[in-house]
Parts: C-alpha cells; sequence; structure tokens
C-alpha cells in the first residue's frame, strides 16, 4: 500500500518537476508571448476533434459490439483480434493506411481515375481525417470493451428476455444499453484524452494550422523553433483542461480491456435483422481493417530485403526493441504495483469514503499522463540533463525508455487494476484467515491467476512504445534513430515506398508482439481464474 502511494506521488511529482524546469527554461531563454487568441483556437480544436472522436468511437464500436453478440461465424475470433489489435496499432502505421487509400495518389483516387471519374473531390487531410484515424483506433478499443461487457451477461436474463419474445430495439433499450452506458464514463474519458493529446495522426493528417493541436503546436515549439516560453505555455494550458477530465474520472473503477467472461448462451438474431446486423458488421470490420491490409499488400516491395538488410534499418530494430523491452518491463513493473496498492484497501476492509480518496490519490497522478504531452516529457527530461550536466547524446536512449514507459502506465495501470481488484474481492476472507500477506499472498495467490494479464500488460506496453513518435521526435538523429523515427522521415523525403516497408514493419513487429508475449509470459491456461 505504501510503495503505491509513494509511486503515484513520485509520478505527480515528476510531472511537476519537469514543468518547471521548462518554465524556468522558458524564462531563460525568451519570453516571446503566446496570443490568447492563438491559444482558444488550439484549445476549441482540440476538444471538437476529441469530443467528435469520442462520439465517433462509442456509435461504431457499440454497433460492432452488439452486432458481434447476435452472430456466430466462422472468422469471428480473427474480427476479435482485430479489434484487441487496435489499441497498441502504432498510430503512425494507421495514418499512413489511410493515406495509402485516401491519399491524393491513393488507392480509391487511383481506381476513380481508372474508371474516368477524375480525383475525388475531397481530401483525406483535415478534421475528417483526423476523426477517421480516431475511429479506427478507439472504435475498435470501444467495441472490444462494450462486446466483453455484454458477454459478461447473466445467461438468466438472456433466457428470459429471449423466452418473452423481447424484440431487437426492446432488447437493446433493456438489456445491453444499461451495460454499454455504464462502461461509457471511464471509456470516454480516457478516449478523449488519448484524441486531445494525439500526436503523429494530426502531424500527418491535421492538414495545416487550421487544425493543429497543442501536439503538434509544441512540436513546432520546440524541434522548428525552439521557443521554450511558448512550449511551456502551451503544456500548462493542455495540462490544465485535461486536469478537469482527470480529476473527477481519476476515482471511478476502471474497465478491464482484457478479454470477459464467455457468454454460454447465444441469442442469435435471425431472419431479415441477421442479414442487416451482418452487412453492417462487415462494412465496419473492412473500415477498421483495410488501412492494415493495404500496408501489408504495399510494404512488401521488391525492395523490402535490400531496406531491413542496410546498418541504418538493422541498428533502428535493434534501438527500437530495446527502447520497447525496457518500457514495457517498467510499465509492468509499476502497474502492479499500483494494483496491489489498490487491493489492500479492500484486503485491509477500508472505508467506503477512505477507499474514494486513496483511489483517486493513487490513480490521478498516473492517468495524468494521458494529459501529458509526450514532447513535453522529452523536452523535460532533455532540461534535467542539461542542468546534471550529462550530454544528452547519451542519455537520449534511457530518456526516451522512462518517458514512453510513464506514458504506457495509464493503460497499464487501467488493465491491471480490475482483476487484481477482483481477486481481492474473492479471496479477502481466505487470505485474512490464512494469515497470508506480503510476498507469500503475492507468489501463492494473485500471480497464478494475473499471469496471463501481466503478460497483456507487458505486450500491450512493448507494442506502444516500439511504435511511438512522440517521444523520439525531439531526441532522433541519424545515430540514434527507431523505425517510427526513420518511416517519419522517410514521408517527410518523399520516399513513400521506404515508408511503406516500414510501416508493414511496425504493424508485423506490434501484431506478433501481442501474440508470442501473452504465449511465452501468459502460463498454462488452468492458472487462471475463471
Amino acid at each position: 500500500m505504501l510503495v503505491g502511494l509513494l509511486i503515484a506521488l513520485a509520478v505527480g511529482a515528476l510531472i511537476c518537476e519537469l514543468i518547471a524546469i521548462i518554465w524556468q527554461a522558458a524564462d531563460l531563454f525568451g519570453n516571446e508571448q503566446t496570443t490568447s487568441a492563438n491559444l482558444l483556437h488550439l484549445l476549441r480544436m482540440s476538444a471538437i476533434q476529441a469530443g467528435l472522436s469520442v462520439l465517433l468511437a462509442f456509435i461504431t464500436g457499440g454497433i460492432v459490439a452488439i452486432a458481434l453478440t447476435r452472430l456466430s461465424f466462422f472468422g469471428k475470433p480473427l474480427a476479435l483480434a482485430i479489434l484487441s489489435a487496435g489499441l497498441v496499432l502504432p498510430t503512425l502505421v494507421v495514418a499512413f493506411g489511410l493515406l495509402a487509400i485516401w491519399g491524393r495518389a491513393g488507392l480509391i483516387n487511383d481506381i476513380s481515375q481508372a474508371v474516368g471519374l477524375g480525383k475525388l473531390p475531397f481530401t483525406i487531410f483535415g478534421l475528417q481525417g483526423i476523426l477517421a484515424a480516431h475511429t479506427i483506433l478507439n472504435g475498435s478499443f470501444a467495441a472490444r470493451i462494450f462486446y466483453d461487457r455484454l458477454q459478461a451477461l447473466p445467461t438468466a436474463s438472456l433466457k428470459l428476455g429471449q423466452s418473452l419474445g423481447l424484440s431487437e430495439w426492446q432488447r437493446i433499450r433493456i438489456l445491453d444499453w444499461p451495460v454499454i452506458r455504464s462502461a461509457m464514463p471511464g471509456l470516454g474519458a480516457t478516449i478523449f484524452l488519448m484524441c486531445f493529446t494525439s500526436f503523429s495522426i494530426v502531424l500527418l493528417l491535421g492538414g495545416g494550422p487550421a487544425n493543429a493541436t497543442f501536439e503538434v503546436a509544441i512540436f513546432e515549439a520546440v524541434k522548428l523553433d525552439f521557443d521554450l516560453h511558448r512550449a511551456a505555455i502551451l503544456a500548462a494550458t493542455q495540462l490544465g483542461f485535461c486536469l478537469l477530465i482527470i480529476i473527477p474520472t481519476a476515482g471511478l473503477k476502471s474497465s478491464s480491456v482484457l478479454i470477459g467472461a464467455q457468454q454460454r448462451h447465444v441469442w442469435q438474431a435471425t431472419g431479415w435483422t441477421k442479414w442487416t446486423v451482418a452487412f453492417v458488421l462487415f462494412v465496419l470490420l473492412l473500415a477498421y481493417a483495410s488501412p492494415l491490409l493495404i500496408i501489408l499488400v504495399e510494404g512488401f516491395d521488391v525492395r523490402f530485403f535490400t531496406l531491413v538488410s542496410s546498418t541504418k534499418f538493422i541498428n533502428a530494430l535493434i534501438t527500437s526493441c530495446t527502447i520497447a523491452l525496457a518500457s514495457a518491463s517498467i510499465a509492468l513493473g509499476a502497474a502492479m504495483l499500483l494494483a496491489f496498492a489498490r487491493a489492500e484497501l479492500i484486503y485491509r476492509n477500508a472505508s467506503k469514503a477512505q477507499t474514494s480518496l486513496l483511489r483517486t490519490i493513487i490513480s490521478a497522478p498516473i492517468f495524468a499522463y494521458l494529459a501529458t504531452p509526450a514532447i513535453v516529457l522529452a523536452l523535460g527530461f532533455f532540461l534535467l540533463a542539461r542542468v546534471a550536466g550529462l550530454d544528452t547524446s547519451k542519455v537520449g536512449i534511457y530518456v526516451v525508455i522512462l518517458a514512453n514507459a510513464l506514458l504506457a502506465l495509464p493503460l497499464a495501470n487501467a488493465t491491471l487494476g480490475p482483476p487484481v481488484e477482483k481477486i481481492a474481492n474473492k479471496s479477502y476472507r481466505l487470505v485474512k484467515s490464512l494469515n497470508i500477506h506480503g510476498w507469500r499472498r503475492f507468489r501463492y495467490v494473485e500471480l497464478p491467476l494475473i499471469r496471463k494479464e501481466c503478460a497483456y500488460v507487458f505486450a500491450l506496453g512493448f507494442s506502444y512504445s516500439f511504435g511511438d513518435l512522440g517521444v523520439i521526435a525531439l531526441f532522433g538523429t541519424d545515430e540514434f534513430s527507431t523505425l517510427p523515427w526513420m518511416m517519419y522521415r522517410a514521408l517527410g523525403a518523399y520516399r513513400s515506398n521506404d515508408a511503406a516497408m516500414l510501416a508493414a514493419m511496425l504493424l508485423i513487429v506490434a501484431v506478433l508482439s501481442f501474440y508470442l508475449f501473452p504465449k511465452l509470459l501468459g502460463g498454462r491456461d488452468n492458472a487462471h481464474a475463471q
């Protein structure tokens, strides 16, 4: 319990320290003011695209989740895998996939011109492109959460509804909607913060200053102008706004992003409803999967093996794997300590008021990293290294590792927390009666039941760090490069073939890591709580 509180407080103190260092550096290096009109524009644009992204994620995710509960078909496990992958896909890859389909030289434009219709009357760049990419990522995430919640519906409720002959609309209103609605507050806050602080997607698909968000503005202020004063003001404004969302939701119980209980009674749709649901599900799954499929098609160019055998690629791959493994390990360790700290409240039979207060104290600093720009973290560590007299070119890899671990911590914490608390609720009387505490409780009671969740969290942290562009965007050079940084530079140099091959590699590694790590670290199935 004490360790978890100390970690949470240390995380919060680190945020404040980094922002203070940036602000101090801003006073030293310049005093250019950022106009309130510019701040209002960035705030309005960031909030609009994040709010619309949440709405679209809820709509598409809810439709997909309900459709999946109505159907049983051969490719259902594959469909669920596609939805699960949406959470860990590198945002840079999704943005590139949309460009490959809807861009000026994309597949749809080529088909349109081939049949004599000319170029499309619209472009993927702008708000529509940002929303499309966010919907693919977060819509699939929401669909998986909603589906798992629906799968946990009591069998008795489904059988009773079926025997009463509930219509499709009545089933949605009476059974499905209350379950989906209960998951919306915490899920909506998480998606909003992820979209509000989106960087790679807005950088590639934003289309200019009219659609700029705080993340892109901070990146330009630091990387292009080295205007630390403006970067500090932008960072403080963004943090202040996001805290308005974090504080009220920090005390909520998180929804696990893992596979929920399997529903044994399947109430399938019939007649015209079945075919309508199947058609809608096919269209939405195709929309989710098409950017990924085209990356695989275009990525395996004849020069693929030439690229992957080059020294630059090998060095970037080794660097990416090293950073991802280290970041995932740190994120998993911290998430476990925080989860056990919250579970300790249950073991100690704390009061409801005390539990809510301590939960907020533990969770708020962690979820603050959803509001902290990656570029701000990188800048803060950069300036901290300079203050300490360290060579920034040598500490870059350590900065990226720590920053990526901290940025992955909110999702890791949200993933591991619910199953640990569930174990505590079920076993606290038995544990207390047997006087099992500390390491013995962890080894014999908790660890065997959460190995799969720990493996999932490790894969989540690895995939997130492996595909992240936000932190390396400040530290990346010719000598210190990762695969996302190589891909971004290839796009900037208009080497679209190289970018496609790198995108395919990022996608393959992300999906494989999500498959291999749970297999290697997850233990045996019979050790998992059913």
